[in-house]
Order: C-alpha cells, then sequence, then structure tokens
C-alpha cells in the first residue's frame, strides 16, 4: 500500500476547480493515494472535507443547519446509532440508543452507566446526508459540518431498516431529476 503524506501543515492551494470538477479531482488523488483519508485530500486538494467526503460518495444530500432538528428527530427513531465524533488528531466512537439522546441548548447529550457522550451541535453549519461503501455493505451517515467545511460528528445507521428510513428521509432533499449531488441518476 502506498504512503500518503499528511501535509495539514502547508497552506491550502488557492487554485481551486469549479464545484462540478471535484467528483473528478478527488478521484484522481484517490487513484494516486490510495488509503487518503478526506481530510487530507481536502489539504491536498484546497477543498473543504465536506466536498471531498461527499466526492467520495455514491450519493451525497446537502443539508442545511437549519434542518438539525429535523434530523436529530429522525436520529432518534433509529434503533441503535453509531456516533463517530473526531478532530484532526483523535476520533471516538461509541453506539447509542437513538432515542437516548436529548438537546439542551447547543449541545445533544446522552447519558450512560458506561459513558456520557456531548456534543456541540451549535457548531453546525452544514449538515451531509451520504451513502458510501463500505467493506461490509453500504454506509448511510449523517454528517455536522462546521464552519470550517470539516466533519466533526457522524451517525451511522445501524441496520437494514434504519438504513431504509435514512434513504426515505433523504428523499426530501433530493434535486430535481431525483439522485443525490453525486448520483449517475
Amino acid at each position: 500500500m502506498r504512503q500518503v503524506e499528511l501535509i495539514h501543515d502547508e497552506p491550502v492551494p488557492t487554485q481551486q476547480p469549479e464545484e462540478a470538477d471535484w467528483r473528478d479531482a478527488v478521484q484522481t488523488f484517490v487513484s494516486q493515494n490510495p488509503g487518503a483519508r478526506a481530510i487530507d485530500i481536502a489539504y491536498a486538494l484546497g477543498c473543504t472535507e465536506a466536498q471531498a467526503l461527499s466526492a467520495l460518495s455514491d450519493f451525497a444530500w446537502e443539508i442545511s443547519a437549519e434542518d438539525l432538528a429535523r434530523v436529530l428527530t429522525e436520529i432518534s427513531i433509529w434503533e441503535r446509532t453509531m456516533v463517530l465524533v473526531r478532530n484532526q488528531d483523535a476520533v471516538a466512537e461509541v453506539e447509542v440508543p437513538g432515542e437516548g439522546g436529548y438537546v439542551s441548548g447547543d449541545w445533544l447529550n446522552w447519558i450512560d452507566e458506561d459513558y456520557n457522550l456531548h456534543l456541540r451541535i451549535g457548531a453546525t453549519r452544514q449538515i451531509l446526508a451520504l451513502v458510501r461503501r463500505g467493506k461490509r455493505g453500504p454506509t448511510h451517515s449523517f454528517n455536522l459540518v462546521n464552519r470550517e467545511g470539516r466533519v466533526f460528528c457522524r451517525f451511522y445507521t445501524r441496520n437494514q431498516g434504519d438504513s431504509e428510513r435514512f434513504l426515505a428521509f433523504c428523499q426530501a432533499y433530493e434535486p430535481e431529476g431525483g439522485g443525490g449531488l453525486n448520483s449517475d441518476d
């Protein structure tokens, strides 16, 4: 496997491709750098992590941060959800019951005897709903994006029923002509 050089400390290039060219630019970069993470792709190409993730996905829907309460209500109906929280230097994953979360001010909280999870959802500027190929089949996730275009929290479905609910939810955000942002429909 080819190693990918991490270039986090270098300035982001100023020449950026047109929005429609992100998918091709990301695919080309990944073909030359297998295993590259979305954050590294973003730094290398001068796009945001959200743009890189969208380009790497089979389907992607942009959801306004104004619809965050609606997205959280959808997640609360799921049987279980995998929550991935990260910054550039750390990742934490925890599986939680969908109905266990509650909002208090800018925070989404899950309190359990085994863990306490507190997410500052007030930092959300955009939500990406993504379907990506995974080792065990497609993954379905809502991704909270901050003002820098970085994904700081991801909610994955954990079963087929919740994945079907996720897709039905996303139908409201499909552009005219069907398909998500990156579908070939």
